[in-house]
């Protein structure tokens, strides 16, 4: 079963959370190495997939590195219990 948009926002910092709730069109996101970046973003679109904001068929989700790749797919994977 997946989780409530809730339930994906509990995990996170005020920062974070603020990324997360921003689903009106692009946002950046500047912070440095270890901040949680990648898992604000991921918070993001698993929190407007299960709000119905967003299709999940319509979402790209682009990286920098194969390992911000690697921990995004995880990422997913948990978050969305798939």
């Amino acid at each position: 079963m997946s989780p409530t948009p809730d339930e994906v926002l509990a995990a996170l910092d005020p920062e974070q959370r603020a990324v997360a709730t921003t689903l009106g069109g692009p946002v950046v996101v500047l912070a440095g190495a270890g901040t949680g970046k990648t898992r604000a973003i991921t918070h993001r679109i698993a929190y407007a997939v299960l709000s119905g904001v967003y299709v999940p068929q319509h979402v790209l989700a682009v990286t920098f590195t194969a390992r911000a790749a690697g921990e995004t797919k995880y990422s997913f994977r948990k978050l969305l219990r798939l």
